[in-house]
């Protein structure tokens, strides 16, 4: 058994000679470690806050992919160094990242995941790269997260279930016609598909349950721990927003259509809010709950749009320009808002929502800034930062960001909420538990030491704020993995020798 590893462990992955496990940590590392134990070794930072794919290649080397959209597939030695980027998205192409990378065994290539910037995983595709000419071709459309198994197949997610083709690994070519292969296998919003295969013929998959391969339910926690279901269907929520007069929540709902939906408490009734094919997420509202913003890809890229929340009227948009930019925090006066620009480090820009809207420079340096939050007074920035070397939360005064910083949490931490009356900033730990300090009176900043308000047991996200309060304090807005308390719990199924039924139902020759 490995130990000392921390908290957070995500992207497992094992060197070609089994002697090594290679993984991602909370803080944006790569990270080794023996097979027979032993402390970490640090391979490489990364950019990006999130792993989306690693494979250890018989050169020593390992090629990856983050969730950093301005790059695609990057490749470092094991032994440690720099990272070099091998590919970046074609947004012209309508590209939005490269992701899933694998190597082909015996070769000099990787297979890869093109996401599409519309369409979600219906417009993906199944790529190669190629390391000794530093090109690549598309091998399959409409397929996502591929193998390579030792028939002579690739096997890939299309749609919820398993497809496999025929694959010349010297031409580099698919041969012949895709064949369904197994249906119902549980698929990440990214296009991750959870099936693992062995040498001697074993595979194991998690099913999915109909829809609900990535189905999550709302509940109300209290701070005593206490759960109440919200009877909102089971979706694939994220980024909870409740609006500032507690009637309604605006939530990113990332299954096929990747848009954003409204739940309104007191109807209990849940509205779509956006119908673009893009990808429709972040939403944000304004001080008055009368307005909508939200990050989309319907024009290419990631801009900012917004529209009146009751659905009528024209849709705006509001930014225009190449890098992913989301809206994470708008000024009490609902003049402006905190623009979250990812690149190849994340900054905070500062938008005012009169024309000309050209974003500014808020937080700007040779770190990561993600996730910021303005204390409802308007007088303080809380934000996350791994200038440190991990996440931590810090505050600022706003608007003069250069008036003074502090570091809240103390053992890592994401995320930042502040409560409706700004007395409490709350923010998630590496464990999964949502910590809160309180403020303390004065002109400068003071708080208490952070305390354990509910133990990891919901729905967190390195990504963007995965909860969100109760205009009365009382109690939080969680996202819960599958239907709540009576959930069915996951299982994973082992077939045995079944590239032997492989073979049977897709011919490699």
């Amino acid at each position: 058994m490995l130990g000392g590893l921390g908290a957070t462990i995500r992207g497992v992955f094992v060197s070609p000679d089994g002697q090594w496990v290679g993984f991602f940590d909370g803080n944006s590392l790569l990270k080794k470690v023996a097979i027979t134990g032993g402390p970490p070794v640090t391979i490489a930072r990364t950019d990006g806050n999130g792993p989306r794919g690693a494979t250890w290649g018989p050169d020593g080397t390992i090629v990856y992919a983050t969730d950093g959209t301005s790059t695609g597939l990057q490749r470092v030695s094991a032994a440690g160094g720099d990272p070099t980027v091998l590919t970046k998205p074609n947004r012209e192409r309508g590209e939005a990242d490269h992701l899933w990378p694998e190597f082909l065994p015996g070769t000099q290539a990787v297979l890869f995941t093109i996401s599409a910037a519309t369409g979600g995983l219906d417009n993906a595709q199944i790529a190669v790269y190629d390391l000794e000419t530093g090109t690549s071709k598309v091998l399959v459309r409409g397929g996502h997260h591929a193998h390579y198994v030792p028939t002579g197949h690739l096997v890939y997610g299309a749609g919820g279930t398993l497809r496999a083709v025929a694959f010349d690994r010297d031409r580099l070519e698919v041969a012949g016609t895709p064949v369904p292969v197994l249906e119902q296998v549980v698929t990440s919003v990214g296009g991750a598909v959870d099936v693992a295969f062995a040498a001697n013929g074993t595979m194991v998959y998690v099913p999915s349950r109909g829809s609900a391969g990535a189905a999550r339910s709302l509940v109300w926690v209290d701070r005593m721990g206490r759960e109440e279901q919200v009877p909102a269907p089971l979706r694939a929520y994220s980024f909870p927003r409740i609006s500032p007069d507690g009637t309604r929540v605006a939530l990113a709902v990332m299954d096929q259509e990747q848009d954003i939906w409204i739940w309104d408490f007191a109807r209990e009734t849940l509205r779509r809010f956006t119908f673009d094919p893009g990808t429709d997420q972040y939403p944000l509202w304004s001080p008055d709950s009368r307005r909508l913003i939200f990050a989309s890809t319907r024009v290419g890229g990631s801009n900012l749009f917004w529209q009146a929340a009751d659905g009528t009227g024209a849709m705006e948009q509001l930014t225009e320009g190449p890098n992913l930019l989301l809206a994470v925090a708008m000024t009490p006066d609902g003049n402006r808002i905190i623009v979250r620009e990812v690149g190849q480090q994340d900054d905070l820009m500062l938008v005012p929502l009169q024309p000309p809207r050209r974003p500014q420079p808020l937080v700007q340096t040779m770190f990561g800034e993600r996730n910021a939050e303005i204390a409802p007074d308007g007088r303080w920035l809380a934000y996350e930062s791994n200038e440190s070397g991990r996440e931590e939360i810090y505050v600022r005064p706003f608007p003069d960001v250069s008036g003074g910083r502090w570091q809240v949490s103390t053992g890592g931490g994401r995320m930042p909420l502040w409560s409706r009356n700004g007395q409490e900033l709350f923010y998630g730990s590496p464990d999964g538990a949502l910590m809160g300090v309180r403020m303390e009176p004065g002109s400068s900043w003071s708080s208490s030491t952070p305390a354990r308000i509910l133990q990891g047991q919901f729905v967190y996200s390195g990504f963007g704020r995965a909860f969100d309060i109760a205009p009365d304090g009382r109690r939080f807005l969680m996202i819960k993995e599958g239907g709540g308390n009576e959930a069915a719990p996951q299982n994973l199924v082992v077939v045995l020798n079944w590239l032997e039924e492989l073979k049977r139902l897709v011919p490699a020759n």
